[in-house]
């Protein structure tokens, strides 16, 4: 019992240390330093989301599938590791290919879910963001160009 409990907090250990990083921000004074050049160039700066759904939804499926990729090394050291110990031990080592099987799998699953959900997400946008309908009759807002 105390064998598992070492190997799960060095677990738990190694994914924290992982982690860690996602959650490390950086300077504070480059936004104002940001919001001064943006000034200068002609840019609104005040009033202006930063953080929209979008962006935040694209951060949170960027850190899970970090975490997914984290648990799939994780498995994969674990179940080589596990048939290197076998000693052979035939149903050690059916345990470890079965484990490594599934982990090849999911990741399999997970790469292809994203795939999709990205394809269709990036044709969706495509299709409402570029090409306004209606009949508006203003002229058209086009960006700044920089000199």
């Amino acid at each position: 019992m105390l064998k598992i409990i070492k190997q799960v907090s060095i677990l738990v250990l190694l994914v924290l240390i992982l982690v860690f990083p996602y959650f490390v921000f950086g300077q504070t004074n480059m936004a104002s330093s940001l919001q001064d050049l943006g000034k200068s160039s002609g840019y609104q700066t005040s009033s202006v989301d930063q953080y929209s759904v979008s962006r935040i939804a694209g951060t949170a499926v960027n850190i899970f599938l970090s975490i997914l990729g984290i648990i799939f090394i994780v498995l994969m050291l674990y179940g080589g590791y596990l048939w290197m110990m076998a000693r052979g031990s035939e149903e050690n080592v059916t345990k470890s290919k079965e484990l490594i099987q599934a982990a090849i799998i999911g990741l399999v699953i997970i790469t292809a879910a994203y795939a999709i959900s990205f394809f269709v997400f990036s044709r969706i946008t495509s299709q409402t963001l570029t090409t306004p309908s209606g009949s508006g009759g203003g002229t058209p807002i086009t960006p700044a160009v920089i000199k």
